[in-house]
């Protein structure tokens, strides 16, 4: 529609301008009075020395749920040639890293022997029947992480639900 206005010149319908120039300024109004990333922040004062102690990989989704008050608790595993941790169950997840070597786990949720190596992250829900195993010939090493309940003990033992 268009209409005439008194001065005898056409009036046209009101558009929303749109396009990249309206977005950035758009957004450049928006962000003014935000702070920077980095700045005002506070750099590492002191003698301070951060140790990597381990580091892997999952694909397995993480989730860490309390009912309450929780006990972070980590450990280093090392398993000689040969040797296993027995069926347990822990009460809460575990979260391992294994540093040197390999390990086999089982899970009562599948039974299937899975090989983990260096760099590899490994999830255990809380309350899962598991094994670790090292089956060569040369130690292996883990870095464990439990969230557990406090005063609740680290694990459980179980019976092989894997036993044919």
């Amino acid at each position: 529609m268009v209409s005439v206005r008194p001065s005898g010149r056409e009036q046209r319908p009101c558009r929303a301008v749109t396009g990249p120039l309206v977005v950035t300024a758009t957004l450049a109004a928006l962000t003014v009075g935000l702070p920077l990333p980095g700045v005002g922040a506070t750099p590492p004062d002191g003698d301070i020395t951060r140790t990597e102690i381990a580091r892997g990989d999952t694909l397995t989704p993480v989730s860490i749920n309390t009912d309450g008050d929780a006990t972070l608790l980590v450990q280093g595993l090392r398993l000689g040639p040969g040797a296993n941790s027995g069926w347990h169950t822990h009460p809460g997840p575990e979260y391992s890293v294994i540093t040197v070597g390999t390990v086999v786990l089982q899970t009562a949720a599948e039974c299937v022997p899975v090989h983990y190596g260096p760099g590899q992250a490994v999830f255990i829900p809380a309350g899962v029947p598991h094994l670790v195993a090292n089956e060569v010939g040369q130690d292996a090493q883990v870095v464990i992480t439990y969230t557990l309940p406090v005063n609740a003990p680290v694990r459980g033992d179980s019976p092989d639900v894997c036993a044919k």
